[in-house]
């Protein structure tokens, strides 16, 4: 599945004005980044949102005012930690409405897609993700696809396999730190199965 960007119309806003500027438009992006790409997490929607009024860091003036936009939005959210233990809104579009605690508990049937990235070169301008902006469950959902037809894989292997899957090539801190993170939710949940013994993993 491809990551599929949603078109903003470019408006230049002085930094210094922008949390004096109208917030239905601002609110207005929002909405139709999260309609377009939704599932995405808080920082990467705030930022596209940002540069589309060529404003390119939140900084501590405008940091608060997007995100008290953003939460009068209304929209569909989860939540995720990162791999420093940061807490992120995950936002979704409105048809999932009634479906959060089961996409927060990573149950299968209800979102099974990922969307990988790439080189930052590679990509269409607003599609490359690093890591960190990546709604985990899409991490869930790429981990548990190396793992069908009753695969099971060294916990390494997969993490590897995963790893190539969303797009990326090697394995820095914060990608095998989210991987370890997205495993033992999968335990959790009962989703897989890990045997520190033979150190291999599998799906229940």
């Amino acid at each position: 599945m491809e990551y599929r960007s949603a078109d903003l119309v470019l408006k230049e806003i002085p930094y210094k004005d922008f949390p004096s500027y109208d917030t239905e438009d601002i609110a207005s992006r929002f909405r139709t980044v999260i309609e377009k790409e939704g599932p995405v997490v808080d920082d990467f929607l705030e930022l596209k949102v940002l540069k589309s009024y060529s404003i390119f860091q939140r900084g501590s003036q405008i940091a608060p005012f997007l995100r008290k936009v953003l939460v009068s939005t209304g929209a569909v959210t989860t939540t995720q930690l990162d791999c420093d233990g940061n807490e992120h809104l995950v936002l979704w579009p409105e048809s999932f409405r009634g479906l959060e605690m089961r996409l927060q508990a990573l149950e299968t049937g209800f979102y099974d897609d990922f969307r990988p990235s790439g080189k930052r070169d590679d990509m269409p301008e607003g599609t490359f993700r690093s890591i960190g902006d990546f709604p985990q469950i899409e991490v869930f959902n790429a981990m548990r696809q190396q793992l069908e037809d009753g695969k099971t894989l060294k916990k390494d292997e997969l993490f590897t396999d995963t790893n190539h899957a969303l797009g990326f090539l090697v394995k820095g801190r914060q990608i095998r730190e989210t991987l370890e993170k997205v495993l033992k939710d999968g335990v959790a949940n009962g989703t897989f199965v890990y045997s520190r013994r033979a150190g291999t993993v599998r799906l229940k």
